[in-house]
């Protein structure tokens, strides 16, 4: 957000920040930009419903709209929406997988009858602009592709990775960052069978322990939420990242260790294919038995010296959010049809 706001040639004039959560304590940086507190006296979702539909005249003026919601507004001013969740894009699914993800379901109609509202979308990877465009073809073409860095906390801890801190690797330490939404797929580690040998010594889940997925296996650690300064010890002394999700539109813990030099393990899916080409070591989301594999596989690479090099796909993601804000604010004022520099690491 100050980033945004601190764009040469460019005034943030208003910032609509939340009444709640960590966004609500966020003041303006510059003496152009009005942060003001957006007061929900409904249901967050009841709330998102109304404003998307006949509660958004309150936004409207000369200057282009930047929505970092994901649901488009109904507003009659030039808008472009930040599309973060893959959970607009529409399920060949069964009935009862309908009425289980009924909010998703309301979402994409409300993303469907405003569509044509808005003059583009934002999204992080190519892989999520196509399935964007196939689920809503009617935005074909106004859809740009933005990847983003990873977070400041990161970038200034300058940590970096390059071996495992065991001389030898008999067992794995893991780190698998991430809340507990269904599609997180923590699910997945209720099924280990103790009856085989797993090579970890511990795996850490930010997730509380009363949301445990398999509390009989002693290695398994819920740390619940963590600061960043935690999430930071934990990749200073993870052997990888383990990955579970099933659906990403982007994945940044991926990015995360990518950028620190870490190993990782995680789903055969075109998110994640996308973002750590042939580096990574793959497993199927939905077979227990192919990610004991899959970490098998890697504690035997780690005892034959073996390491990542992420440099090939870092070239993709941005160095930094200065660039980062420039391109998004070029989009939303028509400066430009096309994304087309990348900064490199």
């Amino acid at each position: 957000m100050p980033v945004l706001e601190n764009v040469p040639n460019f005034v943030v004039e208003n910032i609509y920040l939340p009444d709640r959560g960590t966004l609500s304590n966020y003041r303006q940086t510059t003496k152009f930009c009005n942060s003001k507190i957006y007061k929900r006296f409904l249901p967050n979702s009841l709330s998102r419903v109304l404003e998307c539909l006949f509660l958004s005249k309150s936004f409207e003026g000369d200057s282009p709209i930047l929505v970092l919601g994901d649901l488009p507004l109904c507003s009659k001013t030039s808008q472009t929406v930040f599309v973060q969740t893959s959970h607009l894009i529409k399920s060949n699914k069964n009935i009862l997988s309908f009425l289980f993800n009924f909010k998703y379901v309301i979402s994409r109609l409300l993303f469907s009858f405003n569509l044509h509202r808005v003059h583009s979308f934002i999204v992080q990877t190519e892989v999520m602009r196509n399935m964007l465009e196939k689920s809503y073809p009617k935005i074909k073409g106004r859809v740009h592709v933005l990847p983003q860095p990873v977070p400041s906390w990161l970038l200034n801890s300058k940590l970096k990775r390059s071996s495992c801190l065991k001389n030898s690797v008999n067992s794995l330490d893991l780190f698998y960052p991430a809340a507990s939404y269904p599609h997180k797929n923590h699910r997945l580690l209720s099924n280990i069978n103790l009856n085989y040998e797993w090579p970890i010594s511990s795996l850490n889940l930010s997730i509380a322990h009363s949301l445990h997925p398999a509390p009989h296996i002693s290695w398994i650690h819920c740390c619940g939420t963590l600061s960043s300064k935690q999430v930071l010890e934990h990749y200073s002394n993870a052997d990888a990242l383990l990955f579970l999700s099933k659906e990403e539109s982007y994945g940044f813990p991926l990015i995360e260790a990518m950028y620190i030099g870490l190993p990782i393990v995680c789903p055969n899916l075109p998110y994640s294919r996308t973002l750590c080409g042939n580096e990574a070591i793959y497993f199927d989301p939905n077979c227990i038995s192919s990610l004991r594999e899959a970490l098998v596989q890697l504690k035997e690479m780690l005892s034959d010296g073996w390491w990542p090099s992420w440099d090939k796909q870092l070239k993709f993601i941005p160095s930094d959010w200065e660039s980062v804000a420039v391109s998004m604010l070029e989009i939303v004022t028509k400066e430009r049809v096309q994304v087309e520099r990348i900064p490199t690491w």
